[in-house]
């Protein structure tokens, strides 16, 4: 049993971590108490995995900032307030499943794996290709795979909640499972405030989650606090709009009350942080690389202090590709993979957030 867990910045917060009468079937869990709420930490040490290979796809063309708005000058303006200096678009004729299959090519020729051999295939489509069906059974099919294919939503967290979903998968059997996300956010027009348009960015990235003699992921968790769901919204044609939502966005995307997200990460994240650290038992002197979702400048500010890891240690790509959603942290692990920035046994941190309000933490050996 683990002993307590104390936030890092804020308030002492507690957290237990109640090992499973089975430790070897699975994860250990333990709660963190919030502001308002709790996060789930689990412990995965017993589940013998690690990431096999990675793949990424960004489009080749380009967006810069004189082309959201139309000006030259909003180049200096999107910069100061975003921090984002262009972003990737697909072509008119890809969806986002051919972005994602593309990214997933990639992975298994790194892993020199057929797509028959796969297990399990998990995907986070922002947006999908359609309502329904899954954009995971699209994937499935174009790129010859026969497995099981599965759908996961949550937003910007999405792909760690797949690869807390595909951990679970290993810990009761299977393989080779593919934890992949993809984003496509210029086609259409669902932006009624230009500025909002400039944050996003297209893209696709993922992993090969593979069984192993041992287990290379340490801990990490979700946490959800529902009360802010409507704080980031993008509706479809069904939609009943919270009252909450001023009339004017009711229809397009929005995104507002921003002292609230900056309230929230700031009472929970960093207590989130602590304890995956806690369970995983280790420091942050320990961590080598960190990869923390980048919305905006500002929001990646909040989220870096709450980590409390050095600056030169923390990955920062924001500016080259926009705020890719959940793809984002894939795309940049596969980009510093190849780089030689992340290399075998480096210890590395992964969090995100978005809406929802969701977050999600990881931390493991590459």
């Amino acid at each position: 049993m683990w002993g307590p867990v104390h936030a890092h910045r804020e308030s002492p917060c507690d957290a237990v971590f109640v090992e499973r009468s089975s430790p070897a079937a699975g994860p250990s869990a333990g709660r963190i108490s919030l502001s308002g709420g709790a996060a789930m930490i689990y412990t995965y040490a017993n589940i013998p995995a690690r990431i096999a290979a990675t793949g990424s796809y960004l489009p080749e063309r380009v967006i810069t900032n004189s082309e959201i708005l139309g000006l030259e000058e909003s180049d200096g303006q999107i910069r100061r307030l975003l921090g984002a200096v262009e972003r990737r678009a697909v072509n008119e004729d890809e969806a986002c499943s051919d972005i994602i299959v593309k990214a997933a090519r990639r992975i298994l020729e790194a892993a020199r794996l057929s797509p028959e051999e796969l297990d399990r295939i998990i995907v986070s489509a922002t947006p999908g290709d359609y309502h329904e069906p899954s954009t995971a059974s699209v994937v499935q099919y174009k790129l010859g795979a026969y497995c099981p294919a599965v759908d996961i939503g949550m937003s910007c967290v999405g792909w760690v909640a797949g690869m807390d979903y595909a951990l679970r998968c290993i810990a009761t059997g299977e393989r080779r499972i593919l934890v992949l996300a993809g984003t496509i956010v210029s086609r259409g027009n669902p932006f009624r405030n230009p500025m909002h348009r400039a944050i996003f960015g297209d893209g696709a990235g993922g992993v090969l989650l593979e069984a192993a003699d041992r287990g290379h992921f340490f801990s990490g968790g979700l946490w959800t606090k529902g009360e802010y769901y409507d704080v980031i919204t993008m509706p479809h044609e069904t939609s009943l709009h919270s009252p909450r939502i001023p009339p004017e966005y009711r229809g397009s995307f929005y995104m507002g009350r921003r002292e609230i997200m900056f309230e929230v990460l700031r009472n929970n994240l960093g207590a989130c942080i602590e304890g995956a650290l806690h369970a995983a038992g280790i420091s942050r002197e320990e961590i080598d690389v960190a990869f923390i979702h980048q919305p905006s400048k500002p929001l990646f500010e909040e989220a870096a202090r709450a980590a409390g890891i050095p600056r030169e240690r923390i990955i920062q790509d924001y500016e080259r590709y926009g705020n890719t959603i959940s793809a984002e942290l894939p795309i940049s692990l596969d980009e510093n993979v190849r780089r030689g920035r992340v290399k075998r046994g480096d210890k590395i941190l992964m969090v995100t957030f978005g809406a929802g309000f969701n977050a999600g933490v990881l931390v493991f050996e590459y």
